[in-house]
């Protein structure tokens, strides 16, 4: 007889693939473990070009292999539809719940269909509402952004990949979206015109007092007075406000092109020009060569697969 724990890794892979599949289950889990074990080469010391490129390679094959998992959570979040028999998503969705008793029913085998249930999809409806709202391609990027990083956390304890990945998966993107959801930069409310926040003049000083506090933070990110130049180095000088407020977000913020767009509600790529116009201006004021001006930067999620 199989222990307890065999039985609990199977069950996880069943979760994670597909049950009719045209390959032997094991010969699959097995392929899956080698794909990992190659794409976290690339973090070892020492890593040779030919390591890194095949890491690449299999993080593209990890990443269509998981396609199916990743499209299971971006229908939930995208419509609310809660699949009351998966028990992977009764668990995930289990995290955004803070009634007691609907927690208990949705760790019951058979949740069934009541009132409970209406008031479970009502309660998580607010996720659909406001990280939901995104595009599908960015929370795709976001699904497979947090796969990776599991991919690179793993160690082979004992415990396949897949059992791993079913046993921790959902805490880590419902951890992402609570994050989300807790800036309220994020959530859907009335939003000022930009330029409104772009006047200096002494009548409204005291409204750029209260803008300092919203653009600082921790880490030291330029206030309302550097973004309207008014403490700027001569560097920063040429650039516009909403050109130093494009390079605060996608330096310091981690924001990628598309991120900014739809804040400012602009095409990505007048995004995309005006960061790189703002780059070579910085450049030309401090005599460096265009040629040596790096195209993009290591962090953020377009950097995802690096």
């Amino acid at each position: 007889m199989p222990s307890t724990k065999k039985k609990v890794d199977t069950a996880a892979k069943k979760q994670v693939f597909n049950k009719k599949t045209k390959k032997n289950s094991a010969e699959e889990w097995r392929e899956v473990e080698d794909q990992v074990m190659r794409y976290k080469k690339q973090f070892q010391d020492g890593a040779t070009a030919e390591e890194i490129a095949d890491a690449q390679k299999a993080a593209e094959e990890l990443l269509q292999r998981f396609y199916p998992l990743f499209k299971k959570y971006l229908v939930l979040i995208k419509s609310d539809q809660i699949d009351f028999k998966d028990s992977e998503m009764k668990r995930f969705v289990l995290n955004f719940i803070g009634d007691e008793k609907l927690k208990i029913a949705l760790r019951r085998k058979n949740t069934g269909r009541s009132n409970k249930c209406a008031m479970i999809a009502y309660r998580f409806n607010f996720i659909c509402s406001s990280y939901g709202k995104l595009p599908e391609d960015e929370i795709l990027l976001d699904l497979q952004t947090l796969f990776l990083v599991l991919a690179k956390r793993y160690k082979q304890m004992g415990k396949s990949f897949c059992g791993y990945l079913y046993n921790t998966y959902c805490y880590e993107v419902a951890r992402f979206i609570k994050k989300h959801t807790e800036d309220p930069s994020n959530l859907d409310y009335k939003k000022h015109e930009y330029e409104d926040y772009m006047r200096t003049t002494d009548s409204n000083i005291a409204e750029i007092g209260v803008m300092d506090r919203l653009f600082e933070n921790s880490i030291g990110i330029p206030d309302m007075t550097w973004i309207s130049g008014q403490n700027c180095s001569e560097a920063f000088e040429p650039l516009t406000p909403l050109e130093r407020k494009i390079i605060i977000q996608y330096y310091l913020e981690d924001y990628n092109d598309r991120q900014i767009a739809e804040r400012f509600d602009l095409h990505i790529n007048t995004i995309n020009q005006k960061r790189r116009q703002a780059v070579e201006k910085i450049a030309d004021a401090l005599g460096v060569d265009h040629s040596l001006i790096k195209r993009n930067r290591k962090s953020g999620k377009r950097s995802v697969a690096c």
